[in-house]
């Protein structure tokens, strides 16, 4: 049983566009997805169009329960690669034909964004009409006036092209981002969801999402988020307390959940985290970066009612400097040991992987985990995740091949000598498909819709998982999100080096053109 609170409801008949915001997973991550809620807002804050939503494995809107195909604009949130698998089955389910060339003119006009769309929309070209580059409230408005304007958008889809932050595929693409967050979408009237159904309560648990800051330019060599949505921007105190105090107004919620590419790096979070503990809020956070938490942070958390931190150390230290996240041992020990102190629990997660590691990082690796298990002396307070290293677009890594072989051998190691600790691990050959899926062309898109009938042979998605050369033209080259063509190249020669690219907003602008800043 679900009911739901904030739920947006309109008269479809005083409507002249219905746009379905489809999020192609499930419920529980739908509503924790501060993206997903600003979409709702953004598109229902028109009084001519009705937003309703539409969230896997279900193909009909939970405001209405209409099926996509009548709608006059479905819309994908393309977070997770994986996810493409479920487009393709919701669009079918929805009475829409996948491809795009065998819909016809009545059908609704099917578009996507999202990091996914962003980076790479090459894989889900034949499926998608448009895409939208970068963070869509900049474009969303202009996208449905113009949609409005024609006599048939499907038919005229080059007349969006007008729109900067628009993609058809084969025409070149900007990024485009909100500048001053103070004036970014926040949606104060979130819909809350009321069930007893595990399945179905969100992620972030029953939370209000504060979007603090978006994008990161600590410069993590394998990060695809911080490279598409540089530079780092800051909502300010005053007005995050603001959204904070009218959000609980409207949705009756006292638990914050702070959203950021990089939370734990916001300039006043101490301030943030003491601010909304006097205001008699709870306070958690999807993930902390190591270097950047404090023990008054983590002590605020704590008071919030907080039971667990998620921290990425990635590797062992000289892997982490090579990919650009020279995080000291002896920092990670000394916030883990804090966070104990503080009676929470610690999630950690690494990566395997990377162009420079060898057998014996692999050997390291293991060392290191039993030692930080062994700071706890609770049973399960520090648990781990391993997950393969995933080469994506945009990134200094975005060349690398993914060697299923090496990858299935390193694993296989690491869960021989990892026996006794709490450990999971990502599967390789889950690993090998998310590889394709991000770095791949429009000629792994029958691939897609072949998957909803017939499993894959894992030979046929290894045929597209070879190292790229660095002078061949890329799947996403038509996508330009800001970053000079010859940074990233000079970024993965260092990376092979183990030489460091310090962060930008403590030691200068390394010009690598998304900020717009003159040259050095």
């Amino acid at each position: 049983m679900l009911q739901e609170h904030n739920v947006v409801l309109k008269n479809p008949l005083q409507m002249d566009i219905r746009f379905a915001s489809c999020y192609p997973n499930l419920y529980r991550t739908a509503i924790s997805s501060l993206g997903y809620h600003i979409i709702y807002d953004l598109v229902n804050s028109r009084e001519d169009t009705w937003c309703e939503r539409v969230v896997y494995p279900y193909s009909r809107s939970l405001e209405s329960s209409t099926p996509l195909k009548s709608f006059d604009i479905v819309s994908f949130s393309l977070q997770y690669e994986q996810d493409y698998f479920n487009v393709v089955e919701m669009l079918k389910k929805g009475g829409l034909n996948p491809r795009k060339d065998a819909r016809g003119k009545k059908d609704p006009l099917v578009i996507a964004g999202g990091p996914c769309a962003t980076s790479n929309p090459a894989p889900m070209s034949d499926f998608i009409d448009l895409f939208i580059i970068g963070e869509a409230e900049v474009v969303m408005d202009q996208l449905l006036d113009n949609y409005l304007e024609l006599d048939n958008p499907r038919e005229d889809l080059e007349k969006f092209l007008d729109i900067e932050g628009v993609y058809l595929p084969d025409h070149p693409a900007k990024r485009v981002i909100v500048n001053d967050m103070d004036h970014a979408c926040h949606p104060i009237h979130q819909v809350v969801p009321e069930t007893n159904d595990k399945n179905l309560k969100p992620a972030l648990g029953s939370s209000f999402l504060l979007g603090v800051s978006r994008g990161c330019a600590r410069g993590c060599r394998f990060c695809m988020a911080g490279y598409l949505y540089r530079p780092r921007r800051e909502t300010s105190l005053k007005k995050l307390f603001k959204i904070a105090e009218d959000g609980r107004e409207a949705t009756g919620l006292n638990k914050i959940a702070l959203i950021g590419a990089a939370v734990s790096d916001y300039s006043k979070i101490d301030e943030l985290c003491s601010g909304l503990l006097e205001m008699d809020f709870k306070v958690t956070t999807p993930s902390l970066r190591i270097e950047s938490v404090s023990a008054d942070t983590l002590e605020s958390l704590m008071k919030s009612g907080l039971k667990t931190i998620t921290l990425a150390p990635e590797s062992v230290f000289c892997v982490r400097k090579s990919l650009n996240k020279p995080i000291s041992d002896e920092k990670t020990f000394k916030v883990v040991k804090e966070a104990l102190n503080f009676g929470l629990n610690v999630k950690m997660y690494f990566l395997v992987g990377s162009p420079t590691e060898t057998q014996e990082n692999i050997m390291e690796l293991t060392d290191l985990m039993k030692s930080l298990w062994n700071l706890s002396k609770k049973r399960n307070s520090v648990r781990f995740s391993v997950n393969p290293l995933i080469p994506k677009p945009h990134t200094p890594l975005q060349w690398e091949g993914y060697d299923l072989k090496l990858m299935k051998s390193k694993i296989k190691f690491l869960k021989s000598n990892l026996k006794k600790i709490p450990l999971k691990i990502e599967s390789p050959r889950t690993g090998l498909i998310q590889h394709v899926l991000s770095n791949g062309s429009s000629e792994i898109s029958p691939m897609i819709q072949k998957s909803l009938i017939n499993k894959i042979p894992l030979k046929e998605w290894e045929i597209f998982a070879s190292p790229k050369d660095m002078v061949a033209k890329l799947p996403w080259d038509n996508i330009d999100v800001g970053l000079k063509d010859d940074f990233l190249k000079k970024e993965y020669f260092k990376l092979i080096k183990c030489v460091e690219t310090p962060w930008c907003e403590e030691f200068g602008c390394y010009n690598c053109g998304t900020c717009l800043k003159k040259d050095k």
